[in-house]
């Protein structure tokens, strides 16, 4: 898929990681080891990822996880020698897998799938050490909103999408994502550091609020919507948003009204962050607003 111009980024890029409930994910079958596996593996897998089971086919050097996407894999995140390529198919040997929980990024027809493989004997704990819970504070909690703005090709011709991400007095986030084209067949989705959801849509709008929280000053990485439609995808990527009260303000009243005309600044209106200049509005992109 290809981009038409840079997203517009407003703060820094750290790492964020995001708790998957393995309760809901089932045990990968056993097709290699005569039962030992059993009930020792799983695949959190992104969206287009297809997990067949463990196996050891005759490409393979050892017996691991069969995985394929839909196009040809490019790459892994793995060490070499820990996994094998065939065309749109790989094998993950499971000595790659240690850890209670190993993230891993494979690379297929240009486009990055991150998903995770749980180990039941596996060293650590899942979602390590950064994760928030028990009785530990999540920081400031006054709500902030962070705004964003890029353009994708959706079947040939560009497409507008606009967004702001709400940290909620609760600590939870709210993904509010519109786009101003008609897609045939949208399915919204939002990705958290590998983990895609589905998000509830209404026509050319999604919404989703969060069931965890967030510390504060957490910032998001790998994180995008992913929206599926008839013909197509288009990814557009939100990598940057900061959990915290640092981000842009979501009341109005709280933009500074008093400047120069000459001097471009920032405003905010309906909810959207334009540029203005000498009396004129433009969008994030450079457009000028009629």
């Amino acid at each position: 898929m290809k981009k038409l111009f840079t997203l517009i980024m407003l703060l820094c890029v750290a790492m964020f990681s995001f708790a998957t409930d393995w309760s809901s994910i089932a045990w990968l079958g056993d097709g290699a080891g005569g039962g030992a596996y059993a009930n020792k593996y799983k695949v959190e897998a992104a969206f287009g990822q297809t997990v067949v089971n463990i196996q050891h086919p005759g490409f393979a050097a050892e017996d691991g996880i069969y995985t394929n996407f839909p196009a040809g894999i490019e790459s892994c995140s793995l060490p070499q020698g820990k996994y094998v390529i065939e065309g749109a198919g790989m094998v993950l040997y499971l000595s790659a897998f240690t850890q209670k929980e190993t993230p891993v990024t494979v690379m297929a027809g240009g486009v990055e799938y991150a998903f995770k493989v749980y180990y039941a004997d596996g060293e650590g704990e899942v979602g390590g050490d950064d994760q928030p819970g028990g009785d530990d504070p999540v920081g400031d909690l006054t709500p902030a909103t962070y705004y964003g703005s890029a353009s994708v090709e959706v079947s040939g011709s560009p497409c507008q999408f606009t967004w702001h991400i709400t940290r909620n007095a609760d600590a939870t986030l709210t993904f509010d994502i519109s786009w101003d084209a008609d897609i045939v067949g949208a399915v919204p989705q939002i990705c958290l550091e590998g983990t895609f959801i589905t998000m509830p849509a209404q026509q050319k709008h999604a919404v989703l609020t969060t069931t965890q929280t967030y510390e504060d000053g957490a910032t998001l990485s790998d994180t995008f919507f992913y929206i599926a439609y008839a013909g197509g995808v288009a990814r557009v990527d939100i990598t940057g948003y900061t959990v915290g009260a640092s981000n842009e303000p979501s009341d109005p009243s709280a933009v500074e009204n008093v400047h120069s005309t000459d001097t471009p600044r920032k405003v905010l209106e309906n909810g959207q962050v334009l540029i203005l200049k000498n009396g004129i509005r433009y969008g994030l992109n450079g457009t000028e607003i009629k």
